[in-house]
Parts: C-alpha cells; structure tokens; sequence
C-alpha cells in the first residue's frame, strides 16, 4: 500500500520473474536471487496481467510446464495463470497455507499446545503431503458449532488449493514454496523508494517513479541513462 494526495492509499501490485539458474544457497534456510526482472502497476489485476504475460508470454511457449507460479492465494491470480499458462506449476504460498491452518488451530488447540502443534503440522506439509495434515486437524474436537464452520471452511480453502500443495514434491525437485522472493521485493524495489516517512505522491507522479525503479532493479538503468544522452 502507497500513500496518494488524491485517493489516499493505493495497492501495489508487484511480480517477479527469475530463471531457476539465478537462486543460489545461502544457507539450509535461505536463498539468494541475483537476476531478476520486475513488473509493477497501480492499476487493477488486468493491466497488471498484461504487464506480466508481456515477459512470460514468451518463456512459457518455450518452457510450459517448467514454467513456476508462486502465490499468495488470491482468485484472480488463479484464474489467470489457469487460462493463459495451463500447462505451468502452480504453487500456494507455504506460508499462506500456514497461517490459514494456523487461525483454525489457534481457534481450536489451546495456547500452550500450539506452537509445537503448528511445527508438527509444517513438518507434516513438507515431509508427507496436505493430506496427512487433514488427518491431523479431523481430529481436533469440534464440540461447537462455530468450531464446526471454521473447519469446513478450512476444508474448502484446501481443497480448492489441493492441487497447489504438493510440497513434497516441489521440494524434491528444487522448486521454492515460499513467497519469500517476492515480500522482500515489495520492500526493496517500492517501500525503499516510495514508503519513506511523510511522502505523499500524486498518482501520476507515483505510476512514474514505479516504471522507474521497476526498470533500475530489473538491470535496465543504461536504457534511461542512454535516452537522457539521446534526448540531451
């Protein structure tokens, strides 16, 4: 979220695509990117589909099913990746899939059995599949009738995400599971720029300065600097 002068905050919507060849292990829990390309807009989820299929377009007529999405869940981004890259790997967030669980475990499972209740569920999710976790959660008393509802509305995100969960196998073949990459990005690419105490930008002021770090964090800094000498 950015702060405007004419409609108060707006969402940014940010994507970043990088090649497998680019991570490299820092650790047994960290990953480092070294090249990635960016695409961000200020306008709604079509223009940024667009935007998006603009650099895609291409790798997946190539690649198809080599072709990875990670995201945090949301509809349309579904749908998009459905209809225009069907033959792509589609992924739920690690951690969004954890932190669903986790407000029906924290409703459900006392305060003091939660956090190794919660490590136990993760270690299931990665090790032996979203299945054996619903094992796990059938099993938590439900003796109310909100406690019931929570639960089959946890059953409905997953089995709507189901085929988004095989983290066994994602992680047996290298794959992230995590939107990790992209939260820093956020950070990095528009927070460090955009989100600085007290600015306040006009929209169109905003939509540029955007474009602008959007092309320096993508590696395209010498097109703008070869443009102004142009232009000069």
């Amino acid at each position: 979220m950015l702060q405007t002068r004419e409609a108060g905050w707006k969402e940014a919507k940010l994507g970043r695509i990088f090649k497998s060849s680019a991570i490299s292990n820092e650790s047994e829990n960290r990953n480092n990117i070294n090249c990635s390309e960016y695409v961000a807009t200020l306008g709604n989820h079509k223009e940024f589909a667009i935007k998006m299929s603009a650099i895609i377009g291409d790798a997946y007529e190539k690649w198809k099913e080599r072709l990875v999405f990670i995201n945090d869940g949301a509809r349309w981004q579904w749908n998009w990746i459905d209809v225009s890259y069907p033959q792509a790997t589609q992924i739920l967030d690690f951690y969004h899939a954890m932190e669903n669980i986790g407000k029906y475990v924290s409703f459900s499972v006392t305060k003091s059995k939660r956090t190794a209740y919660m490590e136990v569920i993760g270690k299931t999710l990665k090790e032996n599949g979203v299945d054996e976790v619903v094992k796990m959660l059938e099993k938590i008393p439900r003796k109310s009738k909100t406690k019931e509802e929570k639960y089959q509305t946890l059953l409905t995100y997953i089995s709507h995400n189901r085929g988004r969960m095989d983290y066994p196998k994602y992680i047996q073949k290298g794959l992230l599971i995590g939107s990790g990459a992209i939260e820093s990005a956020h950070r990095t690419v528009l927070q460090k720029r955009m989100k600085q105490s007290g600015q306040r930008w006009s929209i169109k002021g905003l939509k540029n300065i955007m474009s602008l770090r959007v092309l320096k964090m993508s590696g395209y800094w010498d097109k703008i600097t070869d443009l102004v000498k142009n232009a000069a």
